[in-house]
C-alpha cells in the first residue's frame, strides 16, 4: 500500500475558478476544489474566468496547476 498526502490526492480532481487566473503562469488565481480554496496557476493561453470548470493537473508547493475541463 502506498501513501498519498492529501495534496497529492488533489491531482485529477475537478474544481471551479473563484478568482481569475492569468494565462501562461503569469500570476495566481483561486480555485475551489473539494470544498476548499487553493491558489492556482495555469499554462493555458487564455485567462480562466470565475465559474470555469477546471481539472487539477499537479502542484508546485501549495499552488495547484489547473487546465480547463473542456477544451
Amino acid at each position: 500500500m502506498s501513501y498519498q498526502s492529501s495534496l497529492d490526492r488533489l491531482n485529477g480532481q475537478n474544481g471551479i475558478i473563484v478568482d481569475t487566473v492569468p494565462p501562461e503562469r503569469r500570476g495566481i488565481g483561486v480555485v475551489k476544489v473539494a470544498g476548499q480554496l487553493w491558489s492556482c496557476e495555469t499554462d493555458w493561453l487564455e485567462e480562466l474566468a470565475p465559474g470555469t470548470a477546471v481539472l487539477v493537473m499537479g502542484r508546485t508547493n501549495l499552488i495547484l496547476a489547473v487546465l480547463p475541463e473542456r477544451i
